[in-house]
């Protein structure tokens, strides 16, 4: 089992992630700011998406 934990900053990936909130930011839009819930995968597959927190499009 893999764990899915995006550090801050990486791109929103909606095979991976889910978004639960979005936030107004400095950053990219649609980066990952705060992860909220580990996601996990086994063999490629996901079994439970990453719940995170996202940067709003400016």
């Amino acid at each position: 089992m893999v764990e899915i934990a995006p550090p801050a900053g990486t791109k929103f990936d909606p095979h991976h992630h889910q978004a639960i909130s979005v936030v107004p930011a400095e950053q990219e839009p649609n980066t990952v700011v705060t992860v909220l819930q580990k996601g996990y995968s086994i063999a490629d597959r996901v079994l439970r998406p990453a719940l995170v927190t996202v940067t709003a499009p400016k």
